[in-house]
Parts: structure tokens; sequence; C-alpha cells
């Protein structure tokens, strides 16, 4: 009679996985030596293509895609737009980044104020990802926002933009009002060719965070005592 006790066989040894060959492809990176780069597969709305060259350490795989930092940035500022070929900004285009990246950094502080004022009915919405619109002169810019709504419609729109026509000026709008506008010091350091050590640099961005979550702050408390009225277009 075979018991139905049986032993279990021994899990056979885990291989490690294996060194991924070398493609003979040098890093772009300046200064790095590493030959096993693969090539940037991202191709802007105009078909132009990105001549960067990543190793692992200086770029990365998206659903399979391989991208260098810069494209890889975009690619998640964008969200669903990367999908489509017809909407992806130019190669040499890093606005989207850095609406991204000021909204990131920003995020928290825009929800505790949107929160903070909302009435009975009031619900905070925010964009998921950066997307394209126009200003009031027609300019196009990238944008994301945060809006307070209600069952009747828009309440208040705090939005964060770049144009493509500056693409290093940074803008604020608390409703139809620009409550603030400014070039990262990190950028403005590039442009001059400047370096400084990490601790100006923190806090040098710090500053700049204040200002913008300052002047959101003000916006948001004066909207209120402005009468209510639906800020936003």
């Amino acid at each position: 009679m075979s018991s139905i006790f049986r032993r279990r066989r021994p899990e056979p040894p885990t291989q490690p996985p294996p060194e991924p060959e070398p493609t003979g492809i040098d890093c772009s990176v300046p200064g790095c030596p590493n030959d096993n780069a693969l090539t940037c597969d991202y191709r802007d709305r105009r078909g132009h293509m990105c001549q960067l060259s990543f190793c692992p350490d200086h770029g990365d795989v998206i659903q399979g895609v391989p991208y260098c930092r810069r494209h890889a940035s975009t690619v998640r500022a964008i969200g669903s737009l990367a999908t489509d070929p017809n909407a992806r900004p130019d190669v040499n285009d890093r606005t989207p980044s850095l609406v991204n990246w000021i909204s990131r950094e920003l995020d928290g502080h825009i929800r505790a104020q949107l929160e903070a004022t909302a009435r009975e009915g009031e619900t905070v919405v925010v964009d998921d990802a950066v997307h394209l619109s126009r200003d009031h002169n027609r300019n196009l810019r990238w944008e994301r926002s945060w809006r307070l709504v209600e069952h009747t419609g828009l309440v208040l729109k705090i939005s964060i933009s770049v144009s493509e026509e500056n693409d290093a000026l940074v803008r604020i709008n608390v409703g139809s009002e620009m409550v603030a506008d400014g070039i990262p010091p990190w950028i403005a350091r590039r442009r001059m060719g400047e370096d400084v050590d990490v601790a100006i640099d923190v806090a040098q961005r710090q500053l700049f965070y204040k200002y913008l979550q300052e002047s959101i702050a003000n916006a948001v408390a004066e909207f209120r005592v402005g009468g209510n009225r639906p800020h936003g277009h």
C-alpha cells in the first residue's frame, strides 16, 4: 500500500541570470567607460530619433522599450500620450520633464491647499500626467493641473506650466491669474556654466520651492475672500 505522504523532491539549484551579451556600443555619457550600451528608442512627433546610447547605469527600459535618462523622464511625464507617435515632444524638448519635476515637488502642497479650502460637496481632481495646452495667446505649453470641482463644474484650478517659447520659465496659475513665475536655479546655473557645492544647490532649491508654495497659498486664501467665484480656464 502506497503512503499518502511523499517525500518532497529537492528543488534544483537556482541559477543566476545570465550576464547580458556585450553590445559593443559605447555609452554616450561623458566619462562612462561602459561599452555595453543600448540605443535610445525615442522618436518624436516629427520623426526625429534620439542619437544617444546608454549603459544600464545611465538609461532605463520602460515597458520593454530602451530610453536614455532624458527621454525616460519625458515618457513618464506625458503618460499615455507616449503611446501616440504624433503627440510626443521634440527630441530636444525638456519642457514636459520640467513640468513633471516641479509638479512632483509641489503636489502634496497643492493638494493640501485645495483640501483645506474645499467646502461641502467640493472635491479635488488631479491630472495624472503632463499634457499639451494653449495659453490665452494660443501659444503651446505643457501643463499639469489640480482642480477643485463641485456638481455644477469647476470651482478653482491651479496649474503648473512651461511654454515651448521659453522652456525654462515655470509659471504657476491659480484660477485665471499667474501668481508666480521663475527659472529654477539649477537651470539658471547650467545656462551660465556655473557649478556650486551640494549645500548651496539644496538651499537654492528650497528657496525656489518656498516662493512657489507661498504664492499658491496666498492666492488660494484670497480666492475664498474674493467671493468664491469660479476660477480657471
